[in-house]
């Protein structure tokens, strides 16, 4: 999403904080309150001391002790209800009632002049260039070498056996995972690059106006919990205006109706099913207008109920033209989609062809990876 450090704790991790940190707090803040003299800041002077002035005076101790007590209490109840009021309404877990959008937004959204998906860049060559790509963990090699390109308007699924590094490829191409050596282009221009000047030093250089150029989705959706469905699409658009709050709303509006999802625009994530989640990270991904998309494994965490209907927006998508990379397990879906398959194992790529070619089963590896799959 291109959201900077600072843009991040405000924005992101804040907020979920105070949410996880209110009733601990809260509970601190009303034993500080009756085990110190901070109450002072509220009355003035300190009661205790007060009270302990006035029965010396009178010699009504139990009297004046028991009105220092009510004062007490009084206070520390008047705190604790607000601040149980303010842990409410930061509760996003309480299953509010979602507001369902009205007939009349609806039809406008459908009316209004649909935006464009994604810009369509201005180069010739490759949308996405990764050269001499390699990442190790704890000295342990997940890719080595990898080259891969992937032309504008092209649909790339990259399959393979678990731990083949399909994920680790994926998070390296937008700048989840920092190289260890290899660089990466997008539209001819720079993005991720590793100089290495001698055997022990290297400097890692990115060029971070280009991550708004890759959208990524994915596989456990990711979306903010604290964020209603429509604020996780607004969130990214607005922090890098991008347009009036006006037309990003009737974008995200438009967005969601593309996937299904426009009656659920005001639910919290977590009133949603694995389903509808994924189809909103989508719809969040398509809000930056990004020129390549990326998914890595979009239906790994869901119900097999679940699967057909994202993979269903993905194929919608893949016939717009959409520049896309899909680590998946699904094969027929990715045979279906497809303009290239790539095979991965152990951290290489062993063949990147099209569907038609590895049906024919030439590479005796990628046949034996298939062999149980029955390709439509």
């Amino acid at each position: 999403m291109g959201i900077r450090f600072v843009g991040i704790q405000w924005l992101v991790v804040i907020p979920q904080a105070i949410r996880v940190a209110l009733p601990a707090l809260t509970n601190e803040y009303i034993s500080i309150v009756k085990l110190t003299s901070l109450v002072s800041v509220i009355s003035l002077t300190e009661i205790l001391m007060v009270g302990q002035r006035l029965y010396t005076q009178n010699f009504l101790v139990l009297e004046t002790m028991a009105a220092v007590a009510a004062y007490y209490v009084m206070i520390v109840t008047v705190f604790d209800f607000l601040l149980k009021q303010l842990e409410n309404y930061l509760d996003v877990t309480r299953g509010k009632s979602a507001r369902q959008p009205s007939v009349e937004l609806m039809e406008s959204v459908r009316r209004a002049p649909a935006h464009p998906v994604v810009p369509q860049a201005e180069f010739d060559g490759p949308a996405l260039k990764a050269s001499r790509l390699h990442k190790s963990y704890n000295d342990v090699e997940v890719l080595g070498s990898v080259n891969m390109s992937v032309n504008s308007g092209e649909v790339v699924s990259i399959i393979g056996p678990s731990g083949s590094g399909k994920t680790t490829l994926i998070r390296l191409l937008n700048g989840l995972e920092q190289l260890d050596n290899g660089e990466i282009d997008i539209n001819g221009s720079p993005f991720l690059k590793l100089l290495r000047h001698g055997a022990d030093k290297s400097r890692f250089i990115e060029h971070s106006e280009h991550r708004t150029k890759i959208g990524m989705v994915f596989q456990s959706f990711n979306l903010f919990p604290h964020l209603k469905v429509i604020d996780n699409l607004l969130l990214a658009p607005r922090y890098h205006k991008m347009g009036s709050r006006t037309d990003l709303e009737l974008q995200a509006y438009q967005l969601l109706d593309k996937v299904g999802m426009l009656e659920h625009a005001w639910k919290y994530p977590h009133q949603l099913s694995g389903g509808q989640q994924q189809r909103v990270a989508i719809a969040r991904a398509l809000m930056m207008r990004p020129q390549i998309m990326l998914f890595d494994e979009p239906t790994s965490a869901l119900d097999p109920e679940k699967v057909n209907e994202v993979l269903q927006v993905i194929e919608d998508l893949a016939r717009e033209g959409i520049t896309m990379v899909i680590v998946t397990h699904e094969m027929n879906f990715a045979f279906k989609v497809s303009d290239r398959i790539v095979f991965m194992e152990q951290g290489r790529v062993v063949c990147d062809d099209a569907p038609q070619v590895l049906r024919e089963g030439r590479n005796p590896r990628v046949e034996a990876f298939l062999k149980d799959v029955s390709l439509a």
